[in-house]
């Protein structure tokens, strides 16, 4: 058996492993854990498939990112008491074996025809070069440039609205305090009818 067919049995199985972890774990912290070891487990199996991009990728936005932000959703929410299951058992085990075996089902054909296209991909795919050759060719780049400008549109018009926001807040600001100050120097309110 080859080195890289050793580690993609290995990174299956941390992958699965911490899957199921995700899923049974009590503490929604644990879960979260598992699900970062899924996604390091995922990018390892990019690799081994010359995905180098996306493995990259794979790491910084869920590994890095989403996982964080599930950490800090988790650690900011106060725990309750545990909500637990308290019906019948016995239908919801059966239709759980029943849902993994139609996964199963769904799933063969699938790696049947992954098996058969396996040879089929041209050498380079999936690399960062590759991706760059084909968004800067000449057939993408108008698609490319316009979502550079889009995004561009956007992040100016969202500093645009956070500016407008603070300004009506400051303008409050100091609307009261002049007030306060009016009040201040006439405490009737400017009644000089007494």
């Amino acid at each position: 058996m080859k080195l890289t067919t050793i580690i993609f049995y290995l990174l299956s199985i941390i992958s699965v492993f911490s899957a199921l972890i995700v899923v049974t774990a009590r503490s929604p912290m644990r879960s979260a854990l598992g699900l970062m070891f899924t996604f390091l487990g995922l990018a390892g199996i990019y690799v081994l498939l010359h995905a180098h991009l996306l493995a990259v990728v794979q790491i910084l936005v869920y590994a890095g990112g989403v996982t964080v932000l599930f950490a800090f959703v988790i650690l900011m929410i106060r725990h309750g008491e545990q909500i637990s299951y308290s019906g019948p058992f016995m239908p919801v085990r059966v239709l759980s074996v029943l849902t993994v075996l139609y996964l199963v089902y769904l799933v063969g054909p699938i790696y049947l025809e992954v098996q058969r296209v396996k040879n089929a991909l041209p050498a380079g795919f999936g690399t960062a070069r590759a991706l760059g050759e084909s968004l800067f060719s000449s057939k993408h780049i108008i698609a490319f440039e316009a979502v550079g400008i889009l995004l561009l549109v956007t992040m100016v018009a969202s500093i645009a609205l956070i500016g407008r926001h603070r300004k009506t807040k400051e303008n409050q600001k100091e609307e009261e305090k002049l007030e306060n100050r009016v009040e201040k120097v006439i405490p009737d309110g400017g009644n000089t009818d007494a």
